[in-house]
């Protein structure tokens, strides 16, 4: 009697015959097996209505009823329950090929033959009821998987559009918070910020205490998102994204932005630490054909180079961005493409009026670009590494036409030649080495060469540059201050480093005949330079005046258009030949 047993006495078992002996028999079958949940109807159409309002694991059909048949309300329950439809056991007395094919195709598990023999309707029963119960076993693991899999993927969403330290929106739920935005039609301002003094809390306090700093903003961001209408996601470690909605313009909206400024620009505390950011922040403004990768693009390309106001996108700096990229590119080839070329322009010593020397100036014409300022390309020659390679040829240029002018009597011993070395080959550990190394290939007395560097180049690290500038010294090769005057002008580094030689920029030249605190100015310098035995150099020397009072005040040398441009090197030859004595006649 093991296979009469009921897999699950508490199954609900529905059964529908119109004849009331046959109902009565079943129900007495099933509940001498152990079933509780059984109800039974005679009308079919009541057995629909039951089914509809709580529907059983089973239900035990008769197919030949006078209402409706069981096929046909088989096929009612079918088109409204689909997947959800119970297990069906048809109840005949006979059956055609045909009707026991449709019952089939309706999806029936099984047929019971009228009389009823009760082992065989207690085992079609459980087969049935195995069958569903497995299937629902099934389906009800399936949906719990479906659940999990849907929660993990939630889960998984979330995390890709979340970043991982600050729970803040990252760059992909910045995007997509800004297309929400644009999407509604609302104005929206977009606020690319980069926090200057980040990575060097990462490099100098190590990168815990660069994610504790990012959380403490991240708090203080929220709060403000609490009190104004406002959304921040980190774009990267370094730079923040902010979503200002409703935007009326940069004017109306001052008091929006001085809020979020004075969030990023507060110190935060971190453990002991009073940490402060520098925040340089770049802004664009939806006009209605933005997508918001292009806003944020153009937010970023308006940042600023250094911490000030909000910079507002604006076309040109697309032009520029666009010209750099191509000045860049083209810079990359222009040596081996042979577009650089060295001009010369003569120093003249003031109390003979004799040729002194010269300043190498570095030109370049480019085949795609034309001729391209150096004010333009030695600013990108630094911001991209080129200098390094650029400075190595100007120097090779240099020696090599010094010693050709030494060999071919051009120029003699007393004669010096300078060219410009900008700070990123100064912070460069070998730079001296390698330059003395040069001069000594050269073969050209270290005496000749004149290395010009700037007052900031000095201030990047004054240890650095000191060590370098005093290995040339004790080598022979001056160290000439280029446009003194304009940068940190410090007495303590001129005390301690070894210059020989003070350019006095042409700044302080261009109305030296015309402006008295100009002229106070370039005479204190040449006093000092004069104090410390320091040779003068006044650039840009254009009119007779302005040389006449330089001669007044004691100035070493000159140069300018007074006297020639930048030559090349033919031009040079023919100057050097002729001289300036008309000048000082």
């Amino acid at each position: 009697m093991s296979a009469a047993m009921p897999p699950k006495a508490d199954a609900q078992i529905l059964i529908v015959d119109d004849n009331a002996v046959n109902v009565e028999l079943l129900e007495d079958l099933l509940e001498g097996a152990g079933f509780s949940a059984i109800h039974s109807y005679t009308d079919p159409l009541q057995a629909e209505r039951h089914v509809h309002e709580r529907c059983p694991d089973l239900i035990l059909l008769d197919i030949r009823m006078p209402a409706i048949s069981g096929l046909e309300l088989m096929q009612r329950l079918q088109q409204r329950l689909g997947e959800g439809m119970p297990a069906v056991i048809f109840l005949t007395a006979q059956i055609d090929e045909r009707t026991r094919y449709e019952a089939l195709s309706l999806g029936a598990q099984d047929f019971i033959t009228k009389p009823f023999d009760h082992t065989e309707v207690l085992q079609r029963l459980n087969n049935a009821l195995e069958r569903r119960l497995k299937l629902r076993e099934h389906s009800e693991k399936a949906d719990e998987l479906e659940k999990l899999v849907a929660l993990r993927t939630a889960e998984l969403q979330r995390q890709s559009r979340e970043d991982p330290v600050t729970q803040l929106p990252n760059r992909r739920g910045v995007v997509e918070a800004l297309s929400r935005q644009l999407n509604r039609a609302v104005p929206v301002a977009v606020l690319f910020v980069a926090l200057d003094g980040m990575s060097d809390v990462a490099r100098l306090q190590g990168y815990a205490q660069a994610d504790q700093l990012a959380l403490a903003l991240s708090d203080r961001v929220l709060r403000l998102q609490d009190q104004m209408s406002l959304e921040c996601g980190v774009w990267n470690s370094t730079e923040w994204v902010f979503l200002l909605p409703h935007w009326q313009g940069q004017d109306a909206e001052s008091e929006r932005l001085s809020r979020v400024l004075s969030v990023l620009s507060e110190p935060l505390r971190v453990k002991a630490l009073s940490l402060r950011l520098s925040p340089r922040v770049g802004l664009s403004a939806s006009q209605g054909s933005e997508s918001a990768e292009q806003l944020i693009r153009m937010a970023a390309l308006a940042l600023p180079d250094v911490p000030a106001a909000p910079r507002a996108y604006d076309a040109a700096l697309e032009q520029e961005l666009q010209r750099r990229q191509t000045l860049r590119e083209a810079l990359s080839q222009a040596r081996d493409r042979q577009e650089l070329t060295l001009f010369y322009q003569p120093k003249v010593d003031i109390a003979s009026g004799r040729l002194s020397g010269a300043e190498a100036l570095l030109r370049w014409h480019s085949e795609t670009l034309g001729p391209v300022s150096p004010a333009e390309f030695i600013p990108a020659a630094e911001r991209s590494g080129e200098i390094l390679a650029i400075g190595e040829w100007v120097q090779a240029q240099a020696l090599a036409q010094l010693r050709d002018w030494l060999q071919r009597g051009v120029v003699n011993e007393d004669f010096s030649l300078a060219f410009n070395t900008s700070s990123v080959q100064l912070m460069q550990p070998d730079y001296a080495p390698r330059l003395v190394a040069q001069v000594e290939a050269a073969g050209v007395p270290p005496g000749m060469v004149e290395v010009e560097v700037t007052e900031s180049g000095l201030m990047e690290d004054v240890e650095l540059a000191r060590a370098q500038l005093q290995y040339l010294a004790e080598a022979g090769i001056a160290i000439a201050i280029d446009d003194f005057g304009t940068g940190y002008s410090s007495l303590a580094y001129l005390k301690t480093l070894p210059v020989s030689v003070l350019k006095i920029d042409r700044a302080f030249i261009r109305e030296l005949h015309t402006q008295a605190q100009d002229r106070r100015l370039v005479e204190t310098v040449i006093d000092m330079a004069r104090h410390f035995r320091c040779g003068t150099v006044a650039e840009g020397v254009e009119l007779p005046e302005q040389l006449t009072l330089l001669q007044s005040m004691g100035c070493g040398q000159v140069q300018g258009f007074l006297f020639a441009p930048p030559l090349k090197v033919s031009a040079f030859e023919q100057m050097a030949g002729l001289g300036f004595s008309h000048l000082f006649a």
